[in-house]
């Protein structure tokens, strides 16, 4: 199941991402970033706190977000997936998955009420990174892979992993 962790999707022979797939890789790897990055420990109002994974809007996860919640915690802390429809809300979370289908005027309050805090803005549509979240998912070809904004990382006060870094590419631009 750590294939998931960043590796490469496998799709078929025409290089469709089958949906499915693209969100199951895209599941795992919420549950990977909660790995490689560091919280600061205000970020929990107790020690037996659970780790919050927010999904804004719709959610093209399906189950897979719950089965690996099910089954997995983030230093200790069981994790909940929790939806979210509220900008206000997003900033109760330790991981907002943010879908293509919000549109930007939300996203940009999203942006505006979680600045500051430790919360992991994770998106997957062109600019993300760039308009203020902390990592965008993209297509490459016939792979996930994910960008990263590094400086809003730092500004949310969350640590991203020397990995994890090396693994996404820098947001720029032209993404």
């Amino acid at each position: 199941m750590l294939l998931l962790c960043f590796g490469r999707t496998v799709v078929n022979a025409q290089e469709i991402v089958d949906e499915r797939l693209e969100y199951n890789v895209k599941a795992v790897s919420l549950y990977a970033f909660g790995r490689y990055v560091t919280w600061p420990q205000e970020a929990f109002p107790t020690d037996d706190s659970p780790f919050i994974i927010g999904l804004f809007g719709a959610n093209p996860f399906g189950d897979a977000l719950d089965r690996i919640a099910a089954k997995k915690s983030l230093n200790g802390r069981t994790i909940v997936v929790r939806s979210i429809t509220d900008p206000a809300e997003g900033a109760r979370c330790h991981i907002v998955f943010v879908p293509r289908t919000v549109p930007h005027d939300t996203e940009a309050e999203l942006f505006r009420r979680a600045a500051g805090k430790p919360v992991l803005l994770v998106g997957e549509s062109p600019g993300f990174a760039n308009r203020g979240g902390i990592i965008n998912f993209y297509q490459s070809g016939s792979n996930i892979r994910f960008e990263l904004n590094p400086d809003k990382g730092i500004e949310s006060r969350l640590s991203l992993n020397a990995k994890l870094l090396t693994l996404g590419t820098k947001a720029t631009a032209t993404k």
